[in-house]
């Protein structure tokens, strides 16, 4: 009886140190604020995302105002991210993430509207570019991103929530040098929830 007793807290002890352990190394997903609500992180543009209006013009050309909220796109065509090619030296340039094509040594401008609720804190759009980018938000130039080889998460900002609109519009061009290209982004934003 003893032996059993014994051997039951010992498995009772190392569960719950198994389970400690892993509380502490488990990925957050939410923080806590100072006002003690908790935060959690709401994705209102996803990577892969459809519905982008985009236009490809050679690298030098003139593109005035693409980023301006009251711009005519109506021209333009509209596609899914990826923006790129399938082959390159970027690890996304497959068929399985490139979703619509931007030749090489051209520039691609794209834009998509984003709906941010009133409340919503820290802003932040993300993603990768092959090879540079300047990243407009509602007409303002908010990221200049010279980012060479494609690197994951170069593209990477939060914006300041005062003045934000509902409806907004987010508007990139992307610059290549050759070999391959590749675009992709999401926006996201902090939202407090109560506390349990």
């Amino acid at each position: 009886m003893f032996k059993k007793l014994l051997r039951f807290l010992l498995i009772g002890l190392a569960a719950g140190s198994l389970l400690a352990t892993a509380a502490l190394y488990a990925p957050a997903s939410a923080s806590a604020s100072p006002t003690g609500a908790r935060q959690s992180v709401v994705t209102v543009l996803g990577y892969n995302s459809t519905d982008w209006k985009y236009l490809q013009v050679p690298p030098a050309s003139d593109a005035p105002l693409f980023y301006a909220r009251n711009f005519d796109d109506s021209g333009w065509s509209s596609g899914q991210e990826g923006f790129g090619t399938t082959n390159g030296i970027c690890s996304w340039n497959k068929a399985a993430n490139v979703k619509t094509p931007w030749a090489v040594n051209t520039d691609i401008l794209v834009r998509h509207w984003v709906h941010i609720p009133r409340g919503a804190r820290q802003i932040r759009i993300q993603g990768t570019i092959d090879n540079d980018a300047r990243v407009y938000f509602n007409g303002r130039l908010v990221q200049a991103v010279k980012s060479g080889g494609c690197v994951a998460g170069a593209i990477n900002v939060v914006l300041p929530v005062r003045g934000m609109e509902s409806c907004n519009l987010l508007a990139i061009r992307g610059h290549d040098y050759g070999v391959g290209t590749y675009l992709n982004v999401e926006v996201s934003y902090v939202r407090p929830t109560p506390s349990a």
